[in-house]
């Protein structure tokens, strides 16, 4: 049995763990209706959350947790802007993951979206900040991450795909 938790802010987290919800044939819960207890019955637990300044939303409850689940197989998915997923992995596992978490999770990344007219008014100050902090650099020094925040800033744009939940979906699967 597959369970999967998801914590979303704007919505692109939760469109990525009704997908992969729908096509593995999952049970699936907003984190913050279900407790530890509730994921007993699974031998499988995909949490989803949204990827905000390197932390993944909602993680708390894994980590928190994690020694009830560490005999199950463990995914999460962070969902964010970011194009680095290789770079990224090891900087999001140090960040977010429990020691133990590093070998007994696998990490994926999925690119949400941003819609800036529907922000919170902290979350758009943060995006200025990191705008304004991008506009300083030399323009032949930025990466592009940081050309894709420029491009798109106070836009609605939407980089969910479904195609990208197969390797998700595989992992689940594959036994």
């Amino acid at each position: 049995m597959i369970a999967v938790a998801f914590k979303s802010k704007y919505g692109t987290t939760e469109k990525y763990a009704k997908w992969i919800a729908e096509e593995v044939g999952a049970d699936i819960y907003p984190v913050d209706e279900i407790k530890a207890d509730d994921l007993e019955k699974y031998d499988t637990v995909v949490y989803c959350g949204g990827l905000y300044v390197g932390g993944i939303m909602g993680l708390a409850f894994i980590k928190k947790n994690y020694w009830k689940f560490r005999k199950k197989k463990v995914i999460v998915v962070a969902v964010g802007s970011t194009l680095k997923k290789g770079d990224a992995i090891a900087e999001i596992k140090n960040k977010n993951f429990s020691e133990a978490m590093k070998t007994g999770v696998k990490l994926f990344i999925l690119r949400g979206g941003l819609n800036y007219p529907q922000m919170h008014i902290f979350d758009r100050f943060l995006m200025f900040l990191l705008v304004t902090s991008i506009k300083f650099k030399k323009q032949s020094n930025l990466d592009d991450d940081s050309k894709g925040i420029l491009a798109t800033y106070g836009k609605v744009v939407d980089f969910t795909n479904k195609k990208t939940i197969a390797p998700i979906v595989h992992a689940i699967t594959k036994v």
